[in-house]
């Protein structure tokens, strides 16, 4: 089953007009799941997914989170195996497979792009995907080869789970555990995921 957002204590959709969205925190403190949770909320919605990680746990999280859909989405290990599903989950850590799922997959500006892990790739990742407007970039910021690149793109939506030491277009203010603080033009708030 999979989790929910909850905004300053409601239950929030999210939808496509969230993106593209910077997710950012440091390990242990809930920014992972709730990335997981982001993505496989969308997911469940309909919307078309691509989904890099560098770690093998949030591929299983989203799975398990999508468990009674999960026919419609597909866990590639090679170019060959790219095909129109509705979910393509990529090998994580392989950042050349990405690279090429971003040339040839042909509704590849319909889909979201995730990006988790930012701080575990190298430049070409952020150089072929910044321009996407349906991204998701999620990660330590402060850890990121790009992240001076990163933090110029104009975000609709940035979540913070920690404060970064690169600056934000807001003041964090103190978070609790695996508390966020969502800023964008619309909502601005405490948010966490209920299970």
């Amino acid at each position: 089953m999979v989790d929910q957002i909850i905004l300053n204590n409601k239950t929030y959709i999210v939808n496509k007009n969230d993106l593209p969205c910077l997710v950012n925190y440091v390990e242990k403190v809930g920014g992972s799941h709730f990335t997981v949770t982001f993505i496989s909320n969308l997911f469940l919605q309909g919307e078309k997914i691509l989904f890099l990680t560098a770690f093998p746990m949030a591929k299983d999280n989203f799975f398990e989170q999508i468990k009674d859909n999960s026919e419609k989405a597909i866990y590639v290990t090679d170019e060959k195996q790219l095909d129109e599903a509705q979910g393509i989950i990529l090998e994580s850590g392989n950042k050349e497979l990405f690279l090429k799922a971003l040339k040839m997959l042909p509704d590849i500006n319909e889909r979201i792009i995730l990006v988790k892990n930012i701080e575990a790739f190298s430049q070409d990742i952020f150089d072929d995907c910044l321009d996407f407007s349906n991204l998701i970039l999620s990660g330590n910021i402060d850890k990121s080869v790009a992240k001076e690149q990163i933090i110029k793109k104009q975000f609709n939506t940035i979540i913070t789970f920690s404060k970064p030491q690169i600056k934000l277009p807001f003041n964090v203010p103190p978070l609790g555990k695996y508390i966020g603080y969502w800023w964008s033009e619309n909502n601005k708030g405490l948010v966490k995921i209920e299970k």
